[in-house]
């Protein structure tokens, strides 16, 4: 199990299931008229604070809780639907889409500071042998690394489209003496016109572009400070610690031309890592900014100075002399294959699709559930607003984020195969107590004034037309099992948002007797007791016998299928801090074990509440063997 040199995270995963839950189209119902043989009511739902709770507004600077048109607290209809739509996607053993569910982003990376021994160390040696990374000794005497690969040019738009046209000769390292001796500032990622003087590849002098006229003309690439400030990012031999000169373009050479496809992977890149350039880094103390502009891709007629790389069919660039390539795949490689084959078939429907609907290029159909604003009861005060960093986890960190720690490169070994990179699934928050981060850095944090435990946020959910086992769906992921919580709002990988949902009422249309001679009212009437978990049972009957599960002691469930049982997990156990929190970055390079799947915690926990109790037959004890089996 986890110790200290095992990733750790505020977040684990739902397996993808490699059972999907088929829906004949020609079954949907029309919009245009209440059909009495389907079920149209309403479902009255109460959440409530277990945690602090906070769903913003939208404003940047001053952000406060989230407010409807009549000015009360709410949580929007539109959260509630998301997070219910999570949920049916997992218990309706829905289809992952690409572009809906998921982004088919290639993941980039850099290898140089990762222990050899750590989870990172196969991916290191790959990285070096792709930048053909040589060890050799300087002026000085000491070793430094050289990537031989890597060239340098200028990223230019023209046309709205993105080419990189290589320097004369090759780039020049100048070291920060040389620099500092004309008086210019190095700690900032900049580039600056200069005139240089250089002695074969040494540069001798240096001297702004206005100044002396004397030597050849360049441009001065200063990536900022290094991670540790000093110029080091790991163990010997390191890469060098220079800023780098470009000569002029060369106008004569063939332009390298860039693919939209890895024109739009920087772009994804560069965004996801927008909040981290912000940060900047310590130098003597002080912070250094960054403008996260300066990595972002030229616009039409500009130009910036990059290294670049060609490998594999594909064209990889940045800022810096040891720049972060691309992995082989993109992430829908790391589906199910069952989920990939079904990508592109415009005719194939799941449960959770037609329940909620879709909006497509070719075909569209509108939800049959409407999910009303959520008030909160009574007058809930905003605490104090208090600033925490809610940076997301990144898809690069592939320990955790693919299955046994693979890297994206790990490809399937022929047609047909399973055998690639497998992403872990459908990620979420562990529930722990609410204990914020204190943000060092104000530029890249968010500010928070959640409400209080115990608020109560009221609301309804409306449906139309839905089979028994539809309903049973949704209430199902509305109400989970027993024990277990929803998450809400901002802050979760801190605790934040946890609620209790209960179902208050749920109420049916009659439709055959609405309008009688003796009754033309035309509101709803409270379902029986007891319907609520007859229509999840009915739910359950119908997906098992639609996916042929086999049949336990009792009677086939969905509930005995690996992913649910982690699904409930999560949601029912509540963590410690230190044991999902974030980690440091020394902790990251020297991490030798990949996360551990929710299935491992779980079993564990399991087997501990055995061995405490094993002749326990109390409910509690009843529940979870019954959402263990």
């Amino acid at each position: 199990m986890p110790n200290d040199t095992t990733v750790r995270a505020p977040y684990n995963f739902v397996p993808f299931s490699n059972k999907i839950l088929p829906y004949q189209r020609n079954e949907l119902p029309a919009h245009d008229a209440v059909d009495p043989a389907l079920k149209t009511g309403e479902i009255h739902v109460t959440f409530t604070a277990d945690t602090p709770v906070f769903v913003s507004d939208g404003r940047k600077n001053d952000p406060h809780f989230f407010r409807g048109p009549d000015g009360t607290l709410q949580i929007p209809g539109s959260s509630v639907r998301g997070m219910i739509r999570a949920n049916m996607q997992i218990l309706g053993f829905g289809l992952v889409r690409v572009g809906e569910d998921m982004e088919d982003q290639r993941a980039f990376y850099r290898k140089v500071a990762d222990a050899r021994q750590s989870v990172g160390g196969e991916l290191k040696n790959y990285y070096d042998a792709t930048l053909a990374v040589q060890v050799q000794r300087g002026p000085s005497g000491k070793s430094r690394a050289i990537p031989r690969n890597v060239k340098a040019g200028y990223l230019r738009k023209e046309g709205g489209k993105y080419y990189i046209q290589p320097v004369s000769g090759s780039y020049l390292r100048v070291s920060k003496k040389t620099l500092a001796n004309a008086g210019l500032d190095q700690r900032y990622a900049q580039t600056i016109p200069v005139r240089y003087r250089a002695d074969g590849e040494r540069v001798t002098a240096v001297f702004r572009a206005n100044g002396p006229d004397t030597g050849r003309n360049g441009v001065l690439l200063c990536p900022g400070v290094d991670i540790n400030g000093d110029g080091t990012r790991g163990k010997s031999p390191k890469p060098p610690a220079h800023r780098y000169i470009f000569p002029p373009a060369d106008e004569t050479a063939d332009p390298v031309g860039i693919s939209k496809e890895d024109e739009l992977a920087y772009a994804a890149d560069w965004e996801n890592r927008e909040n981290s350039l912000k940060g900047g880094t310590k130098l003597n103390g002080q912070t250094v900014r960054y403008d996260p502009a300066f990595w972002k891709l030229p616009e039409e007629g500009q130009e910036k100075p990059v290294f670049y790389i060609q490998h594999d069919g594909h064209v990889f660039w940045g800022m810096t002399l040891f720049l972060r390539i691309g992995y082989r795949n993109t992430l829908r490689e790391g589906l199910p294959r069952s989920h990939r084959e079904k990508q592109d078939r415009t005719d194939f429907l799941d449960w959770p699709r037609a329940i909620l609907g879709w909006a497509g290029d070719e075909t569209s159909y509108r939800s049959r559930v409407s999910f009303g604003d959520f008030r909160a009861q009574g007058d809930p005060k905003e605490s104090a607003p208090f600033k925490t960093v809610l940076s997301a986890p990144k898809i690069s960190y592939y320990p955790g984020y693919v299955v046994h720690g693979d890297h994206y490169n790990k490809s399937r070994s022929g047609e047909g195969k399973d055998d690639g990179f497998r992403l872990r699934g459908y990620k979420q928050y562990w529930l722990k107590t609410a204990q914020p981060e204190p943000a060092e850095k104000d530029n890249v944090a968010s500010q928070l004034r959640p409400l209080p435990i115990g608020t109560k946020f009221r609301g309804v959910i409306r449906y139309k037309n839905l089979r028994p086992e539809e309903l049973g769906l949704l209430l199902w992921a509305i109400r989970l099992e027993e024990g277990c919580y929803q998450s809400v709002g901002m802050g979760k990988p801190y605790g934040f948002g946890r609620v209790k949902a209960s179902i208050d009422a749920l109420r049916e249309f009659d439709l055959g007797g609405l309008y009688t001679p003796q009754n033309l009212c035309a509101a709803p009437a409270a379902a029986p007791d007891g319907a609520v978990q007859a229509y999840i049972d009915a739910y359950d009957a119908a997906a098992s016998q639609a996916m042929h599960l086999k049949k336990p002691k009792k009677r086939p469930s969905v509930t005995s299928l690996e992913e649910i049982k982690d699904f409930f997990y999560l949601k029912r156990t509540i963590r410690a801090q230190d044991e999902v929190s974030y980690m440091t970055l020394a902790e990251y390079q020297n991490t030798r074990w990949p996360l551990p799947d929710t299935a491992s915690f779980r079993r564990e926990a399991e087997e501990a509440a055995l061995a405490a109790a094993p002749g326990d037959t109390s409910v509690e004890a009843l529940i979870k063997r019954i959402n263990h089996r």
